[in-house]
């Protein structure tokens, strides 16, 4: 068998992913996103389009001038001032691009073939008189008239281009299109082919897969698939097919950094990850069905591909509770929390939990370890770490919101006090940051509802905590004041996990 084909993973989340509609990175933030997807060890980062803004350029010279192991690439049109702008950045490479559909020759850029096909072998002939590696892009590859298309990549290649990107640039591509286009430009054209495919009909991943089953050696992706509109081919999804599911190539991606990246994604885009998605989703390594609970706890290839594991991609396995819950998985919740009861117990308790989720209601924790303590003969008494004895929020328009905790921890009590983007921030702030740095917490799921109507209605707050393990905990608070529910269930949410963390360190002592 021939040696596995190396698969170039070239990132645009700080290009196109931050052309997402109501994204904008900080100078900073773009650093820091781009120091992490180094750490990922992706091929190529592109920093960004240094002509857009001096802030623009400011980022992308503040990576060129940070990153070491992956190559820094910076987008310009097949214009001077764009190239020699992003020359000046100190970039590895130039990706320039020019429309070549008939559509956007005449209404994006109100240009003739004749001039793409001059300016674009000026721009690229520019770029390497500079000694740095050039992709061009035919923009809207995938509606550009196939003669066209096969004239300018000649064009490029015979400019000297390192490599021809062809982008689904609306999303219209399908897998066969997108091999058909490749076999036509890759008989006539012995330059490297990139693919960048939108989402716009759901087909990102798999029209960037079989581009590189027809040819392509370089997949562009975006961290959780943002980007324009539907947003593009996900770099999680995509570097995870082409790891588990082909023989015949390989990236060289650190897999167990992707939920890491996607999370710092997730925080700092503020567009939340939906639960079932592949990868990188809280439900995607998610067990409930009791069935699936009880095979995956035994063998997990029984309910999970088996060819990738929660491991492999820096996530974990959790079992949850809920309508589907078998009385294995509720077991083991109790055990972790040092809840032990009968077996006619443990069947009035999973009985019990089944009824709640039936009613469409969302089982936490302290749910469950409420119904285990009011059905077993005897209550354990529960030693809560953390006590609230005081809570003070200030607040207005001219001044930062302010929260401070007076509370019992362990006995001892404490005071903090911590700033917010607002009350409920500042106040969970101050009760985080009350227990210390050990364990480490992090709130990793806020939701709230008013369950009345009027400017006194009563939310529910929903909050989950995760520690350094990967174990979680979710608890929920009412009342009328948002700020004090929000405390409450942040509250009980931990006293929840760090009886769940005692309990396990007492199991390990035994064990050992």
């Amino acid at each position: 068998m021939a040696d596995p084909v190396d698969i170039v993973v070239f990132d645009t989340t700080l290009r196109d992913g931050e052309q997402t509609p109501g994204v904008g990175f900080s100078v900073q933030d773009k650093v820091a996103l781009a120091l992490k997807l180094e750490e990922l060890n992706v091929d190529v980062i592109e920093a960004g389009f240094p002509i857009n803004s001096e802030e623009e350029k400011d980022a992308v010279r503040q990576i060129s001038d940070a990153v070491r192991n992956s190559q820094v690439c910076g987008l310009a049109r097949v214009v001077d001032i764009d190239i020699d702008t992003a020359i000046e950045c100190g970039v590895d490479m130039v990706h320039v691009f020019a429309p070549t559909s008939e559509v956007q020759m005449a209404h994006a850029v109100h240009s003739t073939r004749e001039k793409i096909v001059e300016k674009s072998r000026a721009a690229i002939q520019k770029i390497k008189d500079a000694g740095l590696i050039c992709m061009f892009s035919p923009m809207d590859a995938t509606r550009t008239d196939p003669e066209f298309l096969i004239e300018i990549c000649k064009i490029a290649e015979e400019a000297g281009a390192d490599w021809l990107n062809l982008p689904d640039t609306v999303g219209v591509g399908t897998p066969q299109s997108i091999q058909d286009m490749i076999n036509r430009v890759t008989a006539q054209v012995g330059t490297a082919i990139s693919i960048h495919c939108h989402n716009d009909f759901g087909m990102g991943v798999a029209n960037t897969l079989a581009a590189v089953e027809a040819g392509a050696t370089m997949v562009q992706v975006s961290v959780n698939g943002i980007g324009e509109r539907a947003g593009n081919a996900s770099l999680e999804q995509t570097v995870m097919c082409l790891h588990c599911l082909y023989e015949n190539y390989k990236v060289k991606a650190h897999t167990e950094n992707l939920y890491e990246v996607s999370r710092f994604v997730e925080r700092l885009t503020g567009i939340p990850t939906p639960p079932p998605q592949p990868i990188i989703g809280a439900n995607a390594f998610s067990h409930e069905s009791g069935i699936h609970a009880a095979g995956v706890l035994e063998e997990s290839s029984t309910f999970e591909p088996g060819i990738m594991t929660p491991e492999m991609v820096g996530h974990k396995r959790r079992l949850v509770i809920g309508k589907h819950t078998g009385t294995h998985s509720v077991e083991i919740a109790l055990h972790e929390a040092g809840l032990i009861p009968g077996k006619d117990e443990l069947l009035e308790i999973v009985k019990r939990v089944k009824s709640l989720g039936g009613k469409g209601k969302h089982v936490t924790q302290t749910d469950l370890f409420t119904i285990a303590e009011s059905v077993m003969a005897k209550v354990p008494k529960e030693q809560r770490a953390i006590e609230l004895d005081q809570l003070v929020v200030t607040t207005g328009n001219r001044t930062t919101p302010t929260a401070s905790v007076v509370a019992r921890v362990n006995g001892e009590t404490r005071t903090e006090a911590q700033l917010g983007v607002g009350p409920v921030d500042a106040a969970l702030n101050a009760v985080q940051r009350i227990l210390g740095d050990s364990p480490k917490l992090e709130v990793t799921g806020f939701h709230m509802d008013a369950i009345s109507g009027g400017s006194d209605a009563v939310a529910t707050v929903l909050i989950t905590v995760e520690d350094e393990d990967g174990k979680r905990s979710s608890a929920q608070g009412a009342g009328e004041d948002i700020t004090i529910a929000s405390v409450e269930a942040l509250v009980a949410a931990i006293n929840q996990l760090l009886r769940v963390r005692e309990h396990s360190k007492e199991a390990a002592e035994v064990a050992n």
